[in-house]
């Protein structure tokens, strides 16, 4: 599936004018971060429903977090360094969940987080676009004192 990226350049310049105007800290925190998990959490309740239910603990690990990117995030081929904030769907990592998703030397992996994401992707990224929109909107609003 291909998917059709737009309107980068100009959301770049609100987020920059925005963290010259109230502080990037701020900004990140209050718009991107929770943007980004309000989007993740699409994927939540797919990837509970395939993960190995036999006790029921691995699907209660399964979480979704979002944050400004660590210095061991930026470790990760998937992490650019000029990523402002990253949201992950994981899992509690443990043999168990490890050999689900992967598969060991021994079966193969019943993957659930992957297609958790790969099959939410267009929500994910619907619920991102609105969520930021919103968030954007709400933040400036309240930090200039207009009202929308």
């Amino acid at each position: 599936m291909a998917v059709e990226t737009f309107g980068f350049d100009d959301f770049d310049k609100v987020l920059a004018q925005m963290g010259a105007e109230f502080g990037y800290t701020d900004v990140n925190k209050k718009v991107l971060v929770p943007a980004l998990r309000d989007a993740m959490k699409v994927a939540l309740p797919t990837a509970k429903s395939l993960a190995r239910s036999n006790t029921g603990k691995m699907q209660s690990t399964i979480i979704v977090e979002a944050r400004r990117p660590t210095d061991r995030d930026k470790k990760s081929k998937y992490i650019y360094s000029s990523d402002a904030a990253i949201a992950i769907l994981s899992v509690a990592k443990s043999d168990v969940s490890l050999g689900e998703e992967f598969g060991t030397a021994k079966k193969s992996g019943k993957p659930f987080i992957r297609p958790a994401l790969e099959s939410n992707q267009t929500r994910i990224l619907s619920v991102l676009s609105e969520s930021l929109r919103k968030k954007i909107g709400k933040y400036k609003a309240r930090k200039t004192g207009d009202t929308l």
